[in-house]
């Protein structure tokens, strides 16, 4: 499927830029300006009319990116892509999905001069509560029970012709289809950020006022006049354009290093990584575990110094009785929960960090960052709610727990930034420690467009 594409202008020489989907930093290949782009609010964008701006009337919708999680009953938990878009307004047009038009042209940035734009009626987290409770629901999955068929054969006597066949081949089971049925205990959306995408309609005005998509011309419905007006009347007068950045650090002014999606950038002169808050970089406390490998790719994790009071975890001994592990003398040390910075697919990306927050690495302040490092897609403040979903992951009696999730509210005491070594290899990259875990190449592939 082809990804989003925005079209815009470099601020510093005008030429034209075309930027991917979940792009951040404008790189314009004519003067070579980089800048970080930032946004007082959601990002706006328009999908282009082939009308005049004077008759265009846009309509905006909201568009949900992000992992899912849901808890069941028996225990299970389930994760899956959401990629969604929702009309931000009350409409009795036909239309309450964009579908596949982003796709099919490139978007601009929305400019309140180029035509007339509503202003959205649903905020977005009433519809990122609505995409939540569309994963509440209950689960229905088709499973497949196997039996085994047991045979008494001690009044035939070992000289018996049967206890003498060779049964090496014959398969005594049966087995029998079933439908089980799974309750939702918890939900959570872990959403990349928020966007409006304004789509437009020309309106033919007379008795009845006709709506026509403004890509495609074809009618999307009809309102009496008296309700177009109401409809329409309720504006947006001024549309704030995207802010920039520039890729130099604050504090020493050397070039900062980062891919187009990243989330927060690296300084390469002072050995510092920035995160992006408000228009303004922030500084983000590190860690490092020294690899034993040359020529390591460090994965970048989210280290959550946390205690869950619901569960009377508190330290790692606590973590240890909760999940039936085995650990050394050091288990009294405090709990950290690992959750990655990087995008890989659902059921992965939660195996990752049951296997790292039951391994609890020991990582350390450094004064320099690693010199290969993978780009950070994950913002720490959304990761956090994703808590419960992993103690669900981890802990032994899951019936005696599951119940209470939706009760947890874990105390964060404090959050920074771990880099772990990977070896490279042809199909994997392998953490080697006292554990050793493979993550296939291709996750982190395809995971970056999730």
């Amino acid at each position: 499927m082809r990804s989003w594409q925005v079209e815009t202008q470099c601020p510093q020489c005008g030429a034209p830029v075309i930027l991917k989907e979940a792009q951040h930093v404008l790189d314009c290949p004519y003067c070579k300006t980089r800048l970080y782009l930032t946004s007082r609010g959601p990002f706006r964008y328009t999908i282009p009319s082939k009308s005049s701006p004077e008759e265009t009337v846009y309509l905006p919708f909201w568009r949900i990116k992000g992992l899912g999680f849901t808890a069941y009953l028996p225990p299970k938990t389930v994760g899956t892509p959401i990629d969604k878009t929702f009309l931000a307004i009350q409409s009795p047009l036909r239309i309450h999905s964009l579908g596949l038009r982003p796709q099919a042209s490139r978007l601009t940035f929305a400019n309140s001069e180029k035509g007339s734009f509503l202003r959205p009626r649903i905020g977005f987290k009433e519809l990122l509560e609505r995409a939540t409770r569309q994963l509440n629901t209950t689960l229905t999955k088709r499973e497949t029970i196997r039996k085994g068929s047991n045979i008494f054969l001690s009044d035939l006597g070992t000289n018996d012709p049967f206890n003498q066949s060779d049964l090496s081949h014959w398969n005594p089971t049966n087995t029998q289809t079933v439908f089980k049925k799974y309750e939702p205990v918890l939900s959570v959306f872990l959403d990349e950020g928020n966007s409006l995408i304004y789509f437009p309609v020309i309106p033919e005005m007379g008795s009845t006022t006709v709506l026509n998509d403004g890509i495609t011309a074809k009618p999307l419905g009809k309102l009496a006049l008296s309700d177009w007006e109401a409809f329409s009347e309720n504006t947006t007068a001024s549309i704030p354009l995207p802010g920039t950045l520039p890729m130099l650090c604050p504090n020493c002014g050397w070039d900062l290093k980062c891919t187009d999606e990243s989330r927060a950038v690296i300084c390469e002169g002072c050995h510092r990584v920035w995160g992006i808050k408000q228009r303004n970089y922030v500084s983000i406390p590190y860690e490092t575990q020294t690899g034993k490998v040359n020529d390591a790719l460090y994965l970048p994790f989210w280290k959550i110094k946390a205690t869950i009071p619901e569960l009377n975890l508190n330290t790692t001994d606590d973590l240890i009785k909760f999940s039936n592990g085995i650990r050394g003398p050091a288990a009294s040390s405090p709990l950290y929960i690992f959750i990655p910075a990087f995008k890989v697919q659902p059921r992965l990306f939660l195996q990752i960090c049951k296997v790292f927050t039951l391994h609890q690495p020991e990582t350390h302040p450094a004064e320099k960052i690693p010199e290969k490092t993978y780009p950070i897609l994950l913002q720490a403040r959304k990761v956090t709610k994703l808590i419960p979903i992993v103690l669900a992951e981890m802990g032994a009696k899951k019936e005696q727990f599951f119940p209470e999730l939706s009760r947890i509210k874990p105390a964060i005491k404090g959050i920074s930034l771990a880099f772990m070594p990977f070896k490279q290899t042809g199909y994997e990259i392998i953490y080697q420690s006292s554990l050793t875990f493979a993550i296939p190449r291709n996750a982190l592939k395809w995971g970056r467009r999730l």
